[in-house]
């Protein structure tokens, strides 16, 4: 599905955290076009999912304790990202937005000025 969607119309694609623990979409997603890691801390991460029933992989006994055990063991998949950009609670989904796009900015094959 990943490679139909990056051989299609040009656009970007949003996938969930798991498909880049793939070495084959990692490989697929540098070759086709760049990947950029949205770098959120635990603890941040832990305020956005920690009231939300639409995540399967947290629906344990220990939420909290599960989250930190994904973060720490796909961090250094994460790390092969293209690209990071660092995530703030006080940032909005337009202000992540901007800073994805200056990101994109330093890699002329993707965005020009």
């Amino acid at each position: 599905m990943i490679a139909r969607l990056l051989r299609g119309t040009p656009c970007v694609l949003s996938t969930g955290g798991g498909a880049f623990l793939s070495a084959a979409n990692r490989a697929l997603v540098h070759e086709v076009g760049v990947s950029v890691w949205l770098r959120a801390d635990l603890d941040l991460l832990w305020q956005r999912v920690r009231h939300k029933t639409t995540r399967p992989l947290l629906r344990t006994p220990n939420p909290r304790e599960t989250l930190r055990a994904l973060y720490e063991a796909r961090l250094p998949f994460y790390a092969e990202a293209d690209l990071a950009v660092d995530s703030a609670a006080e940032l909005s989904v337009e202000d992540m937005a901007i800073r994805v796009r200056e990101a994109l900015r330093t890699r002329p094959d993707v965005l020009e000025g």
